[in-house]
């Protein structure tokens, strides 16, 4: 009888012990479900906040686009004050640089470069088209044309070695702005004298049908005005 007791008693105490390491596992599992939908939910909860906050940094880009823009009759080139709305503009593509992730904050600083030095402040845009050029997470052909648009705002008063050693690198095979780098070439030639050079770079321009078609237009306008053509 002593034995069935201790034997009873063994196997009630062997119970209790499952049953507290069952509720000990229930409580455990428990928590790591509830973490686990706690995570699941912040997540979804930090997704949505980030796509609402990128469909309003989108909204405000467009915005400052439309306002940035030039009025439909004005000229296409030179340089002119800005209107009241471009100003506007202006300062709401500088608002972004705080706010925009990477992609959508270069395109702004871009847009911000562009006014500036159609307005006249070339300075302020070849600082703004430098610091494109020289970040490093940009994409590659937007850093080579902030590249390319900071010698072409220099062309007639940049140091031409300067300018050349930037544009050494973006006039090779496979760059995409290889032919307007090589055209800048062409015009600092043509600023310091070096006519054989420029007309050979032109030449070589006119006939490069890899190039754009505005490209080989101006090369060949260049040879005629210098008196010669892409075959002389």
């Amino acid at each position: 009888m002593a034995d069935d007791i201790f034997t009873e008693v063994d196997e009630e105490i062997r119970a209790e012990r499952i049953r507290a390491l069952a509720r000990r596992y229930l409580v455990v599992a428990g928590v790591v479900v509830a973490g686990i939908c706690i995570g699941a939910g912040g997540w979804q909860y930090s997704v949505s906040r980030a796509h609402k906050a990128d469909a309003a940094v989108s909204a405000a880009y467009f915005t400052a686009m439309a306002d940035a823009a030039r009025a439909p009759d004005a000229a296409d080139s030179g340089v002119a004050p800005l209107t009241t709305r471009q100003k506007a503009g202006l300062a709401e593509l500088q608002a972004l640089d705080t706010k925009a992730r990477p992609p959508l904050r270069i395109l702004a600083r871009m847009e911000r470069a562009a006014l500036l030095a159609g307005s006249g402040d070339v300075p302020a845009a070849l600082a703004l088209w430098e610091g494109v050029a020289q970040e490093k997470t940009v994409d590659p052909i937007i850093a080579a044309l902030a590249s390319l648009l900071w010698v072409q705002h220099q062309i007639d008063s940049g140091n031409p070695a300067t300018l050349r050693s930037r544009l050494a690198v973006l006039d090779g095979a496979g760059q995409p702005w290889r032919g307007q780098a090589i055209e800048a070439e062409a015009l600092l030639d043509l600023r310091t004298g070096n006519t054989a050079d420029a007309r050979a770079r032109f030449t070589r321009l006119a006939m490069d049908m890899t190039v754009n078609d505005g490209v080989r237009n101006r090369a060949e306008a260049m040879l005629q005005t210098m008196g010669g053509d892409a075959g002389g």
